[in-house]
């Protein structure tokens, strides 16, 4: 009986064992259950916090646009709840450098549009101020210049206009060029003018959908460090439109220098041409092919022929006149070469 008894007792405690280890599995299961629960809890809190965050940027910038086009496409991820496709479009902004901005046309921070322009305006008419003096800048004035540029409801002359508009609102003199000119036009005026600074809206090169911003400083050049760095500052303590710019009347608010800048840019080649005479005789010509690939170059080219007593290129008829569609070229960078200048090399071989 007493090993009996024995063999129970060791029972007994195999059992209670059995129930105690079962009992601390059961316990961790549900703490683990609970952690994972209020894990779980957290993660969609921080998801329904950053939901909130990117919906909340898309009302303001709703709020705060004034394109018809880019405010409804905001307002529609605003309206399905896509947070995500509203952070791919809000959460970065297009970096100011020396070469100013140059992005693709569209809705966001991170493209090419009226209220991405109004804000860098903003930033860099301020940052004149402060460098130059209120009275300094109101009086020696802007120049501006722009392409052809267009997609959508978005375009290089509205982006002109809204510069002038924000220009005008500081009691700034703006000289605002009538029509597409080529890129030299800007920097020259500003030199010419006395102007605090010149932008010129243009994406040279680039694909059709893009466009840029071109800042030029006093000296009609490019700006450079730390210029760059401190413009960049500027814009991002004066994202909030200052007022609702109106552009309709625009023009009756700004001076056209262009019959009188145009006119002087190309007087002020005259002095550089070196051999006007052997220009001019026919036994040193050479035939030219020349094309604008669909941009603003082609009257300006023709001119600069002319005052170098050059005899007429041969356009490239497909692409002589501005057209911001580029049917002919997806890519109008002549650097390109077979791929951009196929039409320039059948012209040639005529």
């Amino acid at each position: 009986m007493a090993v009996l008894d024995g063999w129970s007792d060791k029972r007994k405690h195999v059992n209670a064992f059995k129930l105690s280890f079962c009992l601390g599995v059961v316990t961790s299961l549900k703490l683990s259950i609970d952690v994972n629960v209020e894990v779980d809890h957290r993660l969609e809190v921080e998801r329904e916090l950053r939901k909130s965050k990117w919906i909340e940027a898309g009302r303001q910038w709703v709020a705060w646009d004034v394109n018809d086009g880019t405010k409804t496409a905001i307002q529609s991820l605003v309206d399905a709840g896509d947070a995500d496709a509203l952070r791919q479009k809000l959460e970065k902004r297009l970096d100011f450098g020396t070469a100013g901005l140059r992005a693709a046309m569209g809705a966001g921070t991170v493209c090419m549009n009226d209220l991405v322009v109004i804000q860098t305006m903003q930033g860099l008419v301020a940052y004149l101020e402060e460098s130059y003096g209120v009275e300094a800048v109101q009086r020696r004035g802007i120049v501006l210049g722009y392409d052809h540029r267009q997609f959508g409801t978005l375009n290089s002359k509205q982006f002109a206009a809204y510069s002038a508009a924000v220009a005008v609102s500081r009691g700034i003199k703006v000289y605002l060029y009538e029509g597409v000119v080529a890129t030299p036009l800007v920097p020259f005026a500003v030199d010419r003018l006395g102007c605090v600074a010149g932008i010129m809206v243009t994406a040279s090169h680039n694909p059709k959908a893009d466009n840029g911003y071109k800042v030029y400083g006093s000296n009609g050049c490019q700006i450079i460090p730390p210029h760059d760095k401190r413009i960049a500052a500027s814009i991002l303590n004066h994202l909030a439109p200052w007022q609702l710019y109106d552009i309709t009347n625009i023009r009756s608010q700004t001076a056209d220098p262009t019959a009188e800048l145009v006119a002087a840019y190309f007087d002020a080649m005259t002095p550089l041409v070196r051999y006007p005479q052997d220009n001019a005789n026919p036994l040193y010509h050479v035939k030219v092919a020349y094309s604008a690939m669909h941009g603003v170059g082609h009257e300006f080219t023709r001119q600069s022929f002319s005052k170098f007593n050059l005899p007429p290129y041969y356009p490239v008829e497909a692409q002589m006149h501005p057209d911001h569609t580029f049917p002919t070229v997806a890519f109008p960078n002549p650097e390109e070469g077979q791929g951009a200048l196929h039409l320039s090399f059948e012209t040639a071989a005529k």
